[in-house]
Parts: structure tokens; C-alpha cells; sequence
């Protein structure tokens, strides 16, 4: 005797790529057109829940064809072609839609190591950057074929369980022995939940148009260190040549301490996005009687850029941000150091960074404590002035023209 109910196997994964489905296309149009911070959080779930329905969906196959299922539902021949072509097109959107995802990571402009749910390293296929479109293409077809396909199933179901009169529901309802209605109704209700969790689970935040920046930067300790453009001058402060002392300090270079900081903060979406630069190096040669003839540069390596999620940081090394390969290297040199009063200094000079050198303004306060001195700072840069953001990053009303640069840092010299 035939079987009547699929087995436990192909009913749990029939449920579970139903839910991982849901979920998948409302977290993939959630990704249409945003550019929030949570921006690269959301694509790397969407890659790995991919990933797992295509698994899953072999499984699926495999279960299909080599156990026991119950025969296909009697009825005129255009019903059951109907049913037998809706089947098969599911097996074809939950394998050629996480398979096209796939082809798009690995043919993206920047290519970013894959990790399944931050665990679980998966590779690119090995093919070429002409993928990409046809890819994409069919990968957003897939979403909408999935999404007809689903209408046709449920309502295939429902009328052979309430005008036919055939149960056909507790076939593939777990539990669904008897009477499946209020299970049906219950399964499907899990479903439309996981599709709402798709599209809450980061939730969009209304864009803010920037600010227009000050043209004073927010001025606190900074040391010599770190990209900052076009920060806009600030008022003529005294430029008065520090106190003289009972003894003059003499020029001398200072060795900057492992253990010091280089941050940033970008606006995304009105909401901070914090970052630091893990390798960077200065010459400093300064007194704070010889300002005339003091000197400041630092080097920062723009590939050690962190901000806690690394596909965010390997976009920021392509080309379209800080373009690594081509520029590796950001230098902040300045000449003109003033006193501003007390232990405030403003150091003036040139940032080159991706190729494009602009003035740049920093601010610091100085604490010297024999021959150890402590620096820290602030400074602000106008991304855009330096080509930071191309294409779709180019505009400023997702995120900010201004990034804030903040540093930290103790430094020695030689014993006088």
C-alpha cells in the first residue's frame, strides 16, 4: 500500500527552505536601495541563509527522489501537469537563486572572504567579472519567480483541501493527522512571520541630509597623526611663541610610544560609524621654543583600517574609497605650528591622501612632563575633497562629507 503522508525528513525540510525562503526575500528587499550602516550586515546573513537554503534544497532533492512519497493527486491532466511543473520550478528558484548569489559575491568588485554566519569560510567560484550582470539579473527574477510559485502552491493546496474535498494538507502538515486546517493556518502564519523578520530584523532608519559643517572644526587634543582634509581654518588664534621658560627646550625628535590611537568617525545615516587605523608611524621634531623649525609627519597604512566588520573594511581599501592598491599610504606634513594659548597647538599643512593632497588643520593639546610628552587631538576632513566615496558613495546624504579624526598618543626623545 502507497504511502500517505511524506516522510518525517522531507516535511521538516519542506517547512524549514519554506521559512529560510520568507526570510530571505524580505531581507533581500530590504537591501534594494539601502545604504545604512547595518548595510553590510544585512548582505553577509543574506549570503549565508543562501547558502544554507541551497544545502538544504539538495537535501530536499535528494529526499524527493530516493524515499517513499505519497502518490500525485488524481484530476485532469492540466492540474496535475500544473502541480508537477509548480514542483519542479521550486527546486529550480531554491537552487539557481542562492547559486546566481553566489556567482554575484564572487564576481563583486570587492571581493570579501565569505563567512558563513562569521563562522564558516566559504569560497568564491572560480569564474570571471562578466557573470556578474546576467548573475544579478536572474537572482532578482528568481525572487519573484519564488514569490508566484508560492501563490500557486497555497492556493493548489487549499482547493483540493476545501473544493475537492482531498487532504491534501495533512500529507505535509507535521502533526497534521486528521484534521490539518488549523495547522495549515498555524504553518503559514510561521511563514509570514519569518518574512516579517526578513524585513524587521535590521530596521531601516529615515536617511538625514549632512549638515552643512561648521567651518570651525570641533577642535580637541590631537596629535600630529591622521588624514584630515580640508579642515577649514580656524580663527586667527594667538599665534604667540610659547612662554619663554627659565630654560629653553631644544628641538629635538620625539619617538612616538606603541599603544597610541588613530580613530575616525563617519555619519552614516545620521548614526556614528567608528573606526581606527591599526598601522601608522610619525617624525616628529619639535620644541615648544622652536615652533619656527618644528616638523610633523605622519604616515598612516589605510589597509589597516578597522571598523569591526571586515566586508565593510575591504570596501573601504577598493577603489571606490581609499583605492589601497593604487595608494596605499595617507601623509599629513605640516610646517606651520602655532601656539594657541596654555597647552593648545594648531599644526597647518598639506594631507595627501588617494592621490590628492589638500590643506589640512589639526589641533592638539601638549603635555610635557620632562622627556615624555602626551598628545591627543581632534581634527575634521572633508571626505569628498580627496575622491573618498565614488559612484553611489560619491553623494553625502547617506553618509557624511565630514569625517572627525581623533588621536591619542605619548612619544619620548632623547634625555637632555
Amino acid at each position: 500500500m502507497p504511502t500517505q503522508r511524506y516522510s518525517y525528513t522531507a516535511i521538516t525540510l519542506h517547512w524549514l527552505i519554506a521559512l529560510l525562503l520568507a526570510f530571505q526575500i524580505a531581507l533581500g528587499w530590504a537591501l534594494e536601495g539601502n545604504n545604512g550602516p547595518e548595510l553590510f550586515a544585512r548582505y553577509q546573513l543574506h549570503k549565508s541563509v543562501g547558502i544554507t537554503i541551497l544545502l538544504l534544497s539538495f537535501a530536499r532533492l535528494a529526499a524527493r527522489l530516493f524515499t517513499p512519497r505519497p502518490p500525485a493527486s488524481d484530476g485532469p491532466a492540466w492540474t496535475r501537469a500544473l502541480a508537477s511543473t509548480v514542483h519542479w520550478l521550486f527546486y529550480l528558484v531554491m537552487i539557481l537563486g542562492p547559486v546566481t548569489g553566489w556567482l554575484l559575491v564572487s564576481t563583486a568588485r570587492v571581493q570579501v572572504p565569505t563567512l558563513l554566519y562569521g563562522l564558516i569560510p566559504w569560497p568564491h567560484l572560480p569564474v570571471g567579472r562578466s557573470w556578474h550582470e546576467p548573475a544579478e539579473a536572474i537572482h532578482g527574477a528568481m525572487a519573484w519567480l519564488a514569490i508566484g510559485l508560492f501563490a500557486l502552491h497555497v492556493a493548489g493546496a487549499l482547493r483540493h483541501q476545501w473544493l475537492l474535498g482531498k487532504p491534501e494538507l495533512q500529507r505535509m502538515i507535521p502533526f497534521g493527522r486528521g484534521k490539518a486546517v488549523g495547522a495549515a493556518i498555524g504553518a503559514l502564519a510561521v511563514v509570514g512571520a519569518a518574512f516579517a523578520a526578513g524585513n524587521l530584523i535590521y530596521p531601516d532608519r529615515p536617511q538625514r541630509v549632512e549638515e552643512k559643517q561648521s567651518a570651525v572644526p570641533v577642535a580637541q587634543p590631537a596629535a600630529p597623526s591622521v588624514p584630515t582634509p580640508k579642515v577649514e581654518e580656524t580663527p586667527e588664534a594667538e599665534t604667540t611663541e610659547t612662554t619663554p621658560e627659565a630654560t629653553a627646550q631644544p628641538l629635538a625628535d620625539w619617538t612616538v610610544a606603541s599603544g597610541g590611537r588613530l580613530g575616525f568617525t563617519a555619519r552614516w545615516n545620521g548614526e556614528a560609524v567608528n573606526g581606527s587605523f591599526n598601522r601608522w608611524r610619525a617624525a616628529i621634531r619639535f620644541s615648544p621654543d622652536g615652533l619656527a623649525k618644528s616638523t610633523i609627519s605622519v604616515t598612516v597604512d589605510l589597509a589597516s583600517a578597522d571598523t569591526g566588520d571586515g566586508q565593510r573594511d575591504d570596501s573601504l581599501k577598493s577603489s571606490d574609497f581609499f583605492n589601497v592598491p593604487a595608494q596605499p599610504n595617507a601623509v599629513f606634513s605640516a610646517r606651520d605650528i602655532r601656539h594657541l594659548g596654555g597647552e593648545r597647538y594648531e599644526a597647518r599643512g598639506t594631507l595627501d591622501l588617494r592621490g590628492v593632497s589638500k590643506p589640512a588643520t589639526i589641533r592638539f593639546t601638549l603635555r610635557i612632563d620632562g622627556d615624555r610628552a602626551r598628545v591627543s587631538g581632534t581634527a575634521r576632513i572633508d571626505r569628498t575633497s580627496f575622491g573618498v566615496g565614488q559612484g553611489e558613495w560619491a553623494a553625502t546624504d547617506a553618509i557624511a562629507a565630514g569625517v572627525d579624526i581623533a588621536f591619542s598618543f605619548t612619544a619620548t626623545r632623547p634625555a637632555s
